[in-house]
């Protein structure tokens, strides 16, 4: 069953206009409850050593990961660092729509980071600039739920005097396809202010692209109308992502072996620009009618600023825990152009009501193996669901193991592996889902 993850329906009044001629469907237009989530409140872990441990890295980033975590962290490179790394990533949905089950399996490999970041010889502190390619955000999905309906609908709602609405079963079938992803280009500079004092900022530059293709197919099984025997909808949708965003952070050192770790995302401007096509085909029993429009739009999302901190703490030379918090106003998110409003709600329902503040936290450690070059981690992870659409009757957390070995002093290997969980319905639906999302990665570094 689809859970439509929709940046924006620009066609979506104009379908439900079309479904109000003669048949159907004024009141239902396939399964709506998750219809307006937008898939960006819940952005990817590149760094293979923060997601072993957690996701943490506010105060424990040593590495080039700290340029679109914690900036300020880059001055704890003494030397030159070239990274890349691998993100294997499989999803699993299982659920229940109208008394039918359906589950979905997805597996992909993506190149997940690149980066580069430099210490310049200073007279005393720090200075270090930094340079990565990150993917952020995975867009795919693949949905597809067969089950029985009941949906208001009219032979004739034109009719004079108008005929009433029925509620009758259809049989229906839903396929959804999502895909596409966002990278984030980013430039760092970090210097040390004082002794105990680090500072730097990051600004990070996204492109990418998204494209989702919903088909509802009705199909009289029931011996509804005496009129339709089938009907088919498709809504096609493709936007190339374009957006800014700045981080500003700080590192504090506050005794030996703690540290604190603070930063600030600003909002991320975001503008999604391309095409919809809806496509609606209704089958009688001597004609087929078929409606086919497209339309160009370009829509402006803001996501809110993000608060972030972290402590870490070594009691001892061969381990460090640390723990990190993340806030976050979604109900602020900011819209301009027919994304603002979710055609067909209720005098216009505003997306602005459908999203929530979240507060997570991650906590992790690193044992450093005696006489080896080799750190064994572990941690876990809860990042609450913003969205309100659908009731959360278990929280997304993760539980994440990793590893990292030193080959040489100049070659460090590092694997990360997490799995995480969250369950939702709508009582309103009859549906119900549970999501397990798990990840490999795999990063190598060059220390010069």
């Amino acid at each position: 069953m689809s859970r439509k993850w929709l940046t924006c329906i620009p066609v979506l009044a104009g379908t439900l206009v079309l479904l109000a001629s003669p048949m159907v469907a004024r009141a239902d237009s396939g399964f709506v409850a998750p219809l307006n989530e937008i898939p960006l409140t819940n952005p990817l872990v590149t760094g293979a050593r923060a997601a072993g441990m957690g996701f943490v890295s506010m105060a424990l980033a040593d590495d080039a990961t700290a340029i679109t975590s914690n900036p300020a962290a880059l001055t704890r490179l003494k030397r030159g660092e070239l990274s890349a790394g691998f993100r294997r990533s499989t999803l699993g949905i299982d659920g229940e729509m109208a008394e039918s089950e359906f589950s979905t399996d997805l597996t992909g490999t993506h190149f997940a980071s690149a980066r580069f970041a430099y210490p310049f010889p200073t007279f005393r502190g720090s200075l270090v600039l930094g340079l990565s390619f990150e993917r952020i955000y995975d867009f795919s999905d693949d949905r597809l739920a067969s089950y029985s309906d009941t949906i208001e609908w009219s032979e004739n709602p034109d009719a004079d005097p108008p005929e009433p609405d029925l509620r009758d079963l259809w049989a229906s079938e839903e396929d959804y396809i999502a895909d596409g992803g966002m990278n984030a280009l980013s430039f760092a500079c970090a210097f040390d202010a004082s002794p105990i004092i680090s500072l730097g900022a990051t600004a990070s530059f996204m492109s990418g692209d998204y494209s989702k293709d919903w088909f509802w197919d009705l199909y009289d099984d029931y011996g509804v109308s005496d009129r339709y025997a089938e009907v088919h909808i498709m809504e096609r949708y493709k936007a190339d992502i374009t957006g800014v965003r700045v981080t500003l952070g700080s590192l504090f050192y506050v005794a030996e072996g703690l540290s604190v770790g603070v930063a600030v995302d600003t909002p991320t401007w975001l503008t999604f620009e391309g095409t919809a096509r809806s496509y609606v085909e209704k089958v009688e029993s001597d004609s087929t009618t078929v409606y086919d429009s497209s339309v160009l739009f370009r829509d402006n999302v803001t996501l809110p600023f993000a608060f972030r901190g972290g402590v870490a703490y070594a009691p001892l030379d061969f381990i460090v825990v640390g723990v990190d918090l993340s806030y976050s106003d979604w109900s602020q998110m900011d819209y301009e152009g027919r994304i603002t409003v979710i055609e067909g709600g209720p005098g216009g329902l505003e997306r602005r009501g459908l999203y929530k503040e979240t507060l997570g936290y991650g906590v992790g450690a690193e044992l450093t193996v005696p006489t080896w070059p080799l750190r064994l981690r572990g941690g876990y992870v809860s990042r609450p669901m913003a969205y309100n659409g659908l009731e959360v009757t278990r929280d997304r957390s993760y539980y994440t193991l990793g590893a990292g070995i030193l080959i040489d002093t100049v070659l460090a290997i590092d694997v990360a592996w997490m799995k995480g969980t969250y369950e939702r319905e709508d009582s309103d639906f009859a549906y119900y889902e549970t999501v397990e999302n798990s990840a490999l990665i795999v990063e190598a570094a060059y220390r010069f």
